[in-house]
Parts: structure tokens; sequence; C-alpha cells
């Protein structure tokens, strides 16, 4: 009897959770068709990137070497690479706004609970900086899986870990040494720096979840993302890089996000 009841409702369930899901995302359909669509192609030599027809031969010869630099910092900054996400680059707003919720900003990640995850580039996302964010989302995806990243990391700590690859608006001195072979070609400029809106400052307590990081305005996005950098350049200055795959593997195993950050800075005091 217990048998049928499982196969009666569990089975209807577990076929209607991914298909809900779609629905209520249609872009990720969009993603998960890429490699049938005519408007898109596979970039040659490196892959699962897929570039729109309309971009330029200058775009993809950057976008070759932003990959692999990003790709560079991504190792330096984790240990290695575990992340296998596709890559979609859209060089125009119009297709970007089909893969990406919104059109907003230069890139966007976007996972599936089912282990496959896309990183969709803008017109602007052509950028070693923007693609190391998007890659640093994805390798705490591969390392954690959607589930635990959606109920176990704040999204302070997602939004502020991929902002210390991001050079945009960190300083690379936070982890790396600063000699010429551990630098990309877009390092960070001191004396110009991506601009944040003026404090106040927001609490860590308010930025939990998705909705509450990005859920009001852009001053209010702005203010988190200034809050989460600072707090996670913070916690590396003391903990060190080395800590962060730490962090990752012990919430793999099943203990708790809250108490390994914090052990793990006073270990480093």
């Amino acid at each position: 009897m217990r048998g049928n009841v499982l196969l009666r409702y569990g089975l209807p369930l577990l076929i209607a959770l991914p298909i809900g899901f779609l629905l209520l995302y249609p872009q990720l359909i969009h993603c998960f068709r890429i490699r049938s669509s005519e408007n898109f192609r596979l970039l040659k030599d490196i892959p699962n990137v897929y570039i729109h027809q309309t971009a330029t031969s200058q775009q993809q010869k950057q976008l070759r070497q932003h990959i692999v630099a990003a790709r560079n910092r991504i190792r330096r900054f984790w240990g290695d690479q575990r992340g296998q996400a596709i890559l979609i680059y859209c060089p125009n707003q119009s297709d970007y706004e089909h893969y990406c919720a919104g059109g907003e900003g230069a890139g966007c990640s976007l996972g599936m609970p089912w282990g496959t995850s896309y990183l969709v580039l803008g017109p602007d996302g052509n950028n070693v900086d923007v693609i190391a964010h998007e890659l640093c989302h994805d390798e705490l995806f591969a390392r954690l899986g959607w589930w635990r990243v959606k109920r176990q990391i704040p999204q302070w700590f997602n939004e502020g870990l991929a902002l210390m690859v991001d050079y945009r608006f960190s300083n690379p001195t936070v982890w790396e040494t600063p000699d010429s072979s551990s630098h990309d070609a877009s390092v960070w400029d001191e004396t110009n720096p991506t601009p944040y809106p003026p404090s106040p400052m927001l609490k860590l307590s308010e930025l939990e979840t998705t909705r509450d990081f990005f859920g009001s305005n852009a001053t209010h996005t702005m203010q988190a993302y200034q809050t989460a950098a600072d707090e996670v350049a913070r916690w590396l200055s003391i903990a060190g890089r080395k800590s962060v795959p730490i962090l990752a593997d012990a919430i793999a195993k099943g203990n708790d996000f809250g108490e390994v950050y914090r052990r793990l800075e006073r270990e480093h005091m």
C-alpha cells in the first residue's frame, strides 16, 4: 500500500517540480535549448561557450582572451576550478534580455536544481572581471549544489565572494600577491575604482536572501554590494584565501555556514 501511495503521488511531484521551475523562469528554457539555437554557435577552441552569430571577429578574439584570464583567476582564488557552466555571450541587449531575466547588469548566473548551470554575458560582459565574477558564482554552485547554495549560503557571502575576483569593485591585494606574474590586464586601478554610493551601510542580517539583496532599488543593491564586499574582504584578510575552499568543503559535508565562517576567522587571528 505504501509503495502504491509513493508511486501515485511521489512520481507526479518529481515530474511536476522541474516543469514548474522552468515555467516560472522561461529564460532557463532558452538556455536549456542553446545547443539547438540557430542564432548561436560554439566558440572555437574553448568548450561550452556559445556566441551569437552577430559577434564580430574582434569580439570573439577578446572573449577567448578574457575567458582564459578569468579562469586562471578563479584557479588562483579557489586552488582549482570545478565549475563547468555553459557560457552564453550575447553582444546585443535584446538577446541578453532573452536569456537573462530583466537584462540588467553585464552578466548573470543561472543554476538548475539538477546541476546544470549557465553564465550569460551581455553587451558589457566581454570583460575579465565580469566573467570571473560569474565564474565564482558557478564555482560555489559546483562545489555545494543548488540546494545548499540556496538554503545555506547567505546572499551577501555569495556576492561578496564573487566581488573578490571582480577588480572593478575590489583590490586584488586582498588575496593576491601584488606582482606582475599574478595579475591580468584588468588590474584594479587604485586611482579610478568603480564608486560605491555613500553610507549608510546595511546589516548582513538584511542581506540573507536573493530578495533581500536585489529586491529593493538600485541604490539599495549597490549598498548591498558594498556591504558584502567589505565583509568578505575583511574576513579574507584574516582567514586567508586558502580558507575559501576549506569553508566550501566543510559546508558540503553538512557543517553550518556561520559556525565554520567564524571558526576559520578565529583560527587565523
